[in-house]
């Protein structure tokens, strides 16, 4: 299992560890949702979105908030680091829909990336170089480069959906709820069919909550670092660990609450970055942890119960949660962003 520091030492990130973690300092910069996180690629910065249209920008390292960003006139949802922790690309909410490519250093805009004529539901930056990819709910999925204006890439896909990258940067998964499907593509042959498709289902399951069953809506798809998870976020009482190889549904993971969000959200759960762990929000203000590799706690109908209940502590409800890629932190938020760390006592 992979290492991640922590202050001046190491911990090794198992159930024990995560299953410690506490509120450590929290940041009232905003009375009004707080719609995405991101943490740069040293995981020294984090950035947030949040619906009074301002983009707040942290310093990890120094724990402190270092300054809020406006974009009253377009909008924010959706703001993601760039491969330059100066720079980020957020998504507008309204006026064009399109997408802004912003110096954080002087509040400036590099380029507008126009082309969507729908509200944007996914966005996020190759883990390689400055391709991005978004989808829509104008029905189309795009990608981009960060040094030109028009996409060079559109796909037709019945939205809502999501897209993300994998871990090398040369595929991608566009999931699309309507259709019941996460689509994978090579990155080289995007404009060819995709060269594989998984159909997510779920019915004996879902019966036990709507008849006819009905799947939820999902809320956020992510590959696990290593490549070998391919994970669906909804808004029921269910999350899906799928193989990312075959598409076969390895786990379900329960014994959540559903947090009922109203507002949009980058997604109220995420992989630890050693891909063995998923920590969701639950709307109970409490965290979940699930242990991938727990295998024998996995009941016959797939379905995976928690490894551990993490109390909030009293910190509000988290919509939207992100984990470090560097360090043993987490990230969540409602109206207030809150850092948690392991309790190494």
């Amino acid at each position: 299992m992979a290492e991640r520091a922590v202050a001046n030492g190491t911990v090794r990130l198992d159930s024990s560890v995560l299953g410690s973690f506490k509120p450590s300092k929290a940041f009232n910069k905003t009375t009004s949702p707080i719609t995405s996180i991101d943490f740069d690629d040293a995981g020294e910065h984090l950035i947030t979105a949040s619906q009074d249209e301002t983009i707040q920008l942290y310093d990890i390292k120094q724990g402190k908030h270092l300054k809020t960003l406006f974009s009253k006139k377009y909008g924010v949802h959706l703001a993601r680091f760039t491969h330059k922790s100066s720079n980020c690309i957020y998504a507008s909410t309204k006026g064009d829909d399109g997408l802004r490519y912003l110096s954080l250093h002087d509040n400036s805009y590099v380029r507008y990336l126009k082309g969507h004529t729908g509200t944007v539901t996914s966005l996020e930056v190759s883990p390689c170089d400055d391709t991005v990819i978004s989808a829509a709910q104008d029905g189309t999925v795009r990608l981009w480069d960060l040094n030109s204006p028009t996409c060079h890439g559109l796909l037709h896909i019945p939205s809502p959906s999501l897209a993300v990258f994998d871990p090398t940067g040369q595929l991608f998964a566009v999931a699309s709820h309507r259709l019941g499907s996460i689509l994978l593509y090579d990155l080289r042959n995007f404009d060819k069919e995709p060269f594989s498709t998984f159909t997510l289902t779920d019915d004996l399951f879902l019966n036990k909550f709507s008849f006819p069953p009905r799947m939820p809506e999902w809320t956020k798809v992510d590959f696990s670092n290593d490549g070998k998870w391919l994970l669906v976020g909804t808004r029921g009482e269910g999350h899906y660990i799928l193989d990312a190889f075959t598409g076969e549904m390895r786990f379900r993971l329960t014994g959540h609450q559903p947090t009922n969000a109203t507002a949009p959200s980058s997604g109220e759960i995420c992989f630890t970055p050693d891909g063995r762990h998923v920590l969701a929000a639950s709307g109970n203000k409490t965290l979940i942890m699930w242990d991938l590799g727990n295998t024998q706690a996995v009941t016959r109908d797939k379905s995976l119960p928690p490894a551990k209940v993490i109390s909030s502590g009293g910190v509000e409800s988290a919509r939207v949660l992100a984990f470090s890629p560097k360090s043993a932190m987490l990230a969540t938020a409602d109206t207030e962003l809150t850092m948690w760390l392991p309790d190494m006592k």
